[in-house]
């Protein structure tokens, strides 16, 4: 492995330079959970550092509707 390169856990996407940025769209949490495990799993093992954002829909419509 290229010691530029980090592995992404994703087999799709392979190994990537450090501080790529990922963008993933998914239909159920199964399908969230694919992606995330392998992700945190491969930057936990580096002792890497990551974020995950997740962004509810229907919390934001609640809030609109309460205020």
């Amino acid at each position: 492995m290229n010691k530029n390169l980090r592995t992404s856990g994703i087999d799709i996407i392979g190994d990537v330079p450090w501080g790529t940025h990922f963008c993933q769209f998914y239909q159920t949490k199964e399908d969230l959970m694919n992606i995330l495990v392998p992700y945190f799993k491969a930057g936990l093992e580096i002792t890497s550092f990551a974020c995950g954002l997740h962004h509810n829909l229907k919390d934001v419509e609640k809030g609109k509707r309460s205020s």
